[in-house]
């Protein structure tokens, strides 16, 4: 596979160094997991597809700033499924705040953590710190091997404005969503399905699924290579995804 493409949302189609990332081994001497996962299914994948790999980074990992509930769980099962070669494409994200981003509850006292304020008219979550460019935490995860994608989308680059989906900003000062351009990049390759996968379940990785059936993507959503934020979340999490006809897959 070529060497990955980087995206800064804000900034798009333009590559920049992945220094950040975490140093991959080279084809002949990284390790596959050879076994597959007990509950982990690879049914039969759609032609033309892509799979989309969400924030897989330590800050939301246990004991990272902002921690999914049991979000390392999903890495065994990651690792197995990217070393099946089943996806025409593969796509990652990585949350790459600037310090002081708008999202951070530190930026609003005397307000805390989960809090939520109107930004631009719309509800937004305050968020712990997390994700700080150039920062361990917000690596893309070391026991991935990350040459299997194409491409990786950094979002949340811009200090006003928050990004939860792989294909749209949240809703900025203009009262618009700006796109990351995900979108055309996978009609560009003729991609009609979309798998997404990755953390957290109820916040990023169910955002890009609504807005990859709004791209007019069929989607399927990997339920067991996602983690919350919290699971009290979850029932609400799948009417949601039931009602926009996205597959759910349990494995």
């Amino acid at each position: 596979m070529p060497d990955n493409e980087v995206f800064e949302t804000d900034v798009l189609a333009t590559e920049v160094p992945n220094t950040e990332a975490p140093e991959i081994e080279s084809p002949d001497t990284r390790h596959h997991t050879e076994t597959q996962p007990a509950g982990l299914a690879l049914g039969g994948v759609s032609a033309h597809s892509a799979l989309i790999i969400v924030d897989v980074q330590p800050d939301f990992m246990p004991g990272g700033a902002l921690a999914c509930a049991q979000g390392d769980e999903i890495l065994l099962g990651l690792e197995w499924l990217l070393a099946q070669h089943a996806f025409d494409h593969v796509v990652a994200t990585q949350d790459w705040h600037p310090a002081g981003h708008v999202s951070f509850a530190s930026k609003h006292p005397p307000h805390q953590p989960f809090e939520a304020l109107e930004f631009y008219g719309h509800s937004q979550t305050l968020w712990p710190d997390h994700c700080i460019q150039r920062t361990e935490g917000a690596a893309l995860h070391p026991a991935i091997d990350w040459s299997y994608c194409d491409a990786i989308i950094r979002k949340g680059t811009d200090p006003a404005i928050d990004s939860y989906s792989a294909f749209r900003n949240n809703v900025g000062p203009d009262g618009h969503r700006p796109a990351t351009g995900l979108a055309g990049w996978l009609r560009d390759r003729r991609v009609t399905d979309v798998y997404v996968c990755g953390l957290a379940r109820d916040v990023c990785v169910l955002w890009t699924a609504e807005d990859a059936v709004a791209a007019g993507f069929k989607t399927h959503f990997l339920w067991s290579l996602t983690r919350p934020v919290t699971s009290e979340t979850d029932d609400i999490t799948r009417q949601r995804l039931s009602e926009l006809g996205v597959v759910i897959v349990d494995t």
